[in-house]
């Protein structure tokens, strides 16, 4: 990884930058917790881990790239490194939105549940702000045909202590939903995952999707793969999220059974 700009400020876009500065020292199991949770939410959002490009200690500055990235035996072409930086870009602002937002509670919408995706990095690292007295601070620079912008967040401790309180207080929608409403959900989640970690559609593959999709479809699933679609889409699979809804607007909903 020696291609990688490690500097503080660095604008390498490959790169998700964390510290906890003017604190005491972190911990090996803070750490630890810290790691697994950022990793177990973006693993839950792109399919992919995270890597450690880079740690070092004292004020603790880590940083972390998508593995497709950082993996050569992973990457196929400038559009793999592009989506995967787009994917850090996007979980570095979900954990932005996080860390800012409002201690309020927040109403379900009625087409889903409240953004939970990052809380259990939240709630990890705001553990160690809390306990260590460090300030968190994210940056993440992204490319755009427009120019260079960048995320620079920092969080004290009792901003973090406020996010981690709204994440483990934030409304699920599986403590107010009906039974058969989790059951969707459940099926949602299900779907979604295992799309998620499927490589590009094309050929064989996308004939798969289609199969999967009708007989959803035929099951009365149509309102379900609407919803899987559009997360897909939101997280950057919109060649799948496009098979869906072509057989959505277009395939058939019934079977025909001849005479």
């Amino acid at each position: 990884m020696a291609d990688f700009d490690f500097r503080k400020e660095s604008e390498d876009e490959r790169l998700l930058v964390i510290s906890f500065n003017d604190g005491e020292p972190i911990s090996a199991a803070q750490l630890a917790a810290i790691f697994k949770a950022l990793d177990a939410d973006y693993k839950q959002m792109t399919g992919r881990d995270l890597a450690v490009a880079r740690l070092e200690l004292g004020s603790t500055w880590i940083w972390l790239v998508d593995i497709a990235t950082g993996a050569s035996g992973w990457i196929k072409g400038a559009a793999d490194v592009a989506k995967a930086a787009q994917d850090l870009s996007t979980f570095a602002k979900k954990l932005r939105d996080g860390f800012k937002s409002s201690k309020a509670s927040v109403a379900l919408p009625q087409t889903g549940s409240v953004d939970d995706s990052v809380d259990r990095s939240i709630i990890a690292m705001a553990k160690a702000s809390e306990k260590t007295g460090s300030t968190i601070r994210l940056r993440k620079t992204t490319i755009t045909a427009t120019g260079t912008e960048t995320l620079d967040v920092e969080i004290a401790p009792p901003q973090a202590k406020e996010a981690r309180t709204s994440a483990k207080n934030r409304p699920k929608l599986a403590q107010i939903a009906s039974p058969p409403a989790l059951k969707a959900i459940a099926h949602h989640d299900e779907l979604v995952s295992r799309m998620r970690a499927l490589p590009k559609a094309s050929g064989d593959l996308e004939a798969g999707i289609r199969v999967m999709v009708q007989a959803t479809v035929a099951n009365g699933g149509g309102y379900l793969l609407e919803q899987v679609a559009g997360t897909l889409e939101s997280e950057g699979r919109g060649d799948i999220a496009t098979i869906i809804r072509q057989e959505l607007e277009g395939g058939q909903t019934f079977v025909h059974v001849d005479n």
